[in-house]
């Protein structure tokens, strides 16, 4: 899958952090070699957490959520992100079969189908265009 320069320039950034995060934490890291890992640990518990899997539990309640509040967007599910992708794409005219591949589902029939909300919109701008073309000059 494809992914903008400046997603690719952000992942950078981010695995330079979690590198330098891996040698100043070096004999308590856990080294899984995740895109997205644990950058704490639980102390009070004496568990070690560094490098390990986020859980989606975790992710709900403190990442995801710092995020929110940093970013000051309305609250969604974190799955909400996913139909927020789509929506945006087909608002941005991407062809309904890109979006389907961008989601992995397995056909495009799935695609319209939950996402058939946003194509009535789509339609009134095709049928706004179609009449712009043939109007008389």
């Amino acid at each position: 899958m494809s992914l903008s320069s400046e997603t690719v320039a952000l992942l950078r950034v981010h695995r330079q952090q979690q590198r330098e995060l891996r040698m100043k934490n070096r004999p308590h890291y856990h080294d899984h070699g995740l895109v997205f890992a644990k950058e704490w640990s639980d102390l009070q518990r004496k568990t070690d957490c560094l490098g390990h899997p986020l859980q989606m539990n975790n992710l709900g309640q403190r990442e995801y959520a710092a995020l929110i509040t940093a970013a000051g967007v309305r609250r969604i599910k974190f799955h909400g992100l996913r139909h927020t992708c789509a929506t945006l794409l087909l608002h941005a005219r991407t062809p309904i079969h890109v979006v389907s591949e961008r989601l992995g589902h397995a056909t495009v029939a799935m695609t319209m189908e939950v996402y058939a909300h946003v194509l009535p919109d789509m339609q009134h701008e095709a049928a706004a265009t179609l009449g712009a073309l043939f109007a008389p000059r």
